[in-house]
């Protein structure tokens, strides 16, 4: 019985709720236009077409991000210290990994069969210059055949990891593919990459992140990108990010002031017996976030114009991209201690300053590798 006065409220609120709904579908003012039907066979084609859409564009973007990526990734292989992976340059997926609503529409656009199905190849990778293609159907890793379905996806993935342990050189890896129903078999040699993906972000801001294992642009930022060398300027900024450990590290700041500002609020309240809760902590936390944010922005612009230089893009002028997105955020112009990033006139006379840096490297013949501070 108690179980079913506790239920008496949630009841009178859901039938009220219904009553609100009622009386205003009554009582407030409708279209006076005759509307034509909206036939739902159509609608429902129209919806799997739309999916179609979505899902082609989809494709077409993270392509677009995965030939920007390739470069930076292979060329600064060597930045990346241990955090790196033997690629073959092709992504693959299965029918099986969309839910019900999606897969007619995903199979349409992408081509994609329950097995294992090439949708992204890298420009520049081995699978590219292997001639593979989005649509092909990957039937062997070696001697093994895959399986089909989202097994078959894990199994091969894992296959070309086995064969690519260790270090560079690696070893050719025979592949057996299938196009159109006519099988054909390829070796591929994998590359060293830094192992941090560039991932497409479905969000209309202006904005790229990291999260110390991948890369995300939005849509946003790839409609701000006027062109292809702007696009890669911000994803050799946020693969900065994650090569120098910024993320971990903001990550360890943030845990110090939060243990700071608990000592802090212990002391208040031993010596004035006021407990103050979690607010010192809090404080603390959010302070130690932002503890040498703007610098770790700096390295960041800093490491990203040798990724930049290594996978041979001009860099003179880097900077202007940075003049642009001022535009967008005036705010960003003026240099405020509380901000996360420096000011962007000093992001453009500082990254001019590292282009300048570089060039003198190049004439000189020197290795293309960033300046480090000298501890000792």
């Amino acid at each position: 019985m108690d179980s079913l006065r506790n239920l008496r409220p949630i009841a009178s609120v859901a039938l009220a709720a219904v009553g609100i709904g009622i009386a205003s579908s009554v009582g407030c003012v409708a279209p006076k236009s005759a509307l034509p039907a909206a036939d739902a066979g159509a609608v429902a084609r129209e919806r799997l077409l739309q999916q179609e859409i979505a899902f082609s564009v989809g494709q077409k973007r993270q392509q677009r991000l995965a030939d920007l990526a390739w470069p930076l990734q292979r060329d600064g292989a060597e930045l990346c210290a241990s955090n790196t992976v033997a690629a073959f340059g092709f992504s693959f997926e299965s029918s099986d990994e969309y839910d019900d609503e999606e897969r007619d529409a995903a199979i349409r656009a992408l081509g994609l069969r329950r097995a294992p199905t090439v949708t992204i190849v890298p420009k520049g990778g081995p699978a590219d210059y292997a001639a593979i293609q989005p649509g092909d159907v990957l039937t062997h890793v070696g001697r093994y055949r895959l399986p089909e379905g989202k097994r078959g996806v894990e199994h091969g993935y894992r296959r070309l990891r086995e064969f690519s342990p260790g270090s560079a050189p690696f070893p050719a890896v025979p592949v057996r593919l299938e196009r159109e129903g006519e099988p054909y078999i390829q070796e591929l040699v994998p590359e060293l990459l830094c192992d941090y993906p560039v991932m497409l972000w479905e969000d209309q801001t202006i904005n790229a992140f990291a999260d110390g294992e991948a890369v995300y642009i939005t849509t946003g930022m790839m409609r701000f990108a006027e062109d292809d060398e702007e696009l890669q300027v911000v994803i050799a900024h946020e693969l900065a990010h994650n090569l120098a450990g910024h993320i971990t590290a903001k990550k360890t700041n943030t845990l110090f002031g939060g243990l700071i500002g608990l000592a802090a609020g212990a002391l208040i309240r031993a010596t004035t017996g006021v407990n103050t809760g979690s607010i010192p902590t809090l404080a603390g936390m959010a302070s130690g976030s932002r503890a040498f944010s703007q610098d770790f922005e700096r390295e960041a612009d800093y490491l990203g114009m040798y990724l930049l230089a290594r996978a041979g893009v001009e860099t003179e002028d880097t900077g202007v991209f940075w003049r642009r997105l001022a535009a967008e955020n005036r705010d960003s112009i003026e240099n405020s201690h509380r901000s996360t990033h420096p000011s962007t006139p000093e992001r453009f006379v500082r990254l001019d300053a590292t282009h300048e840096e570089i060039a003198a490297k190049r004439a000189a013949g020197s290795p293309l590798v960033p300046n480090r501070k000298n501890l000792n």
